[in-house]
């Protein structure tokens, strides 16, 4: 396992990315904060095309607010790192989406599926069995908690120096669309 991550490491280094990177080690000015899935499917920058130092990325299963720490790693990026924007990055296939479907499962889980099924809550009773709208509804879901319980974000939003983006990944196609 070392083995095969040193010879990424090592492909990096030997790549035109080691000199942005020594640019970005003196500081890093990101344009947009992401909030997405830690599913090892979703990867922002590259959807996105983005480079090394565009985007300050908060990553965690189902892209929910797990704990405060979450919703501070944004608050940062808007204060500190003057983002313009924050986009809420769901993905079809969603593991923790999948695992909300079943019956029950929302009284069993930890904190991990709490937002998610608050979101699959939010749905009609026919939609509530399809982990493609639960996780749609989260996004939409997660967006309204950073406006509702964060103020530094939702100053920045009132004072229009910040934009919150809901989008959904279709990994089958690759394809983002804004919710």
């Amino acid at each position: 396992m070392k083995t095969r991550l040193l010879e990424g490491n090592k492909f990096f280094r030997n790549s035109p990315d080691l000199a942005v990177m020594k640019r970005l080690a003196k500081k890093q000015e990101p344009f947009v904060a992401i909030l997405a899935c830690a599913d090892s499917r979703v990867n922002p920058e590259k959807v996105f095309g983005l480079s090394l130092g565009d985007a300050f990325v908060v990553r965690v299963g189902g892209n929910t607010r797990t704990d405060p720490t979450v919703f501070e790693s944004l608050e940062y990026a808007v204060e500190h790192l003057n983002v313009r924007a924050v986009v809420v990055f769901g993905h079809t296939d969603c593991g923790v989406a999948k695992a909300v479907v079943d019956d029950g499962a929302c009284d069993e889980l930890g904190s991990l599926y709490n937002d998610m099924c608050m979101a699959k809550g939010k749905l009609p009773s026919d939609k509530a069995r399809d982990p493609d709208a639960i996780s749609e509804s989260n996004v939409r879901l997660q967006v309204r908690k950073l406006l509702d319980q964060s103020c530094v974000i939702r100053e920045a939003v009132d004072s229009g120096k910040l934009s919150i983006i809901a989008a959904m990944l279709e990994l089958s196609t690759g394809m983002v669309k804004f919710l």
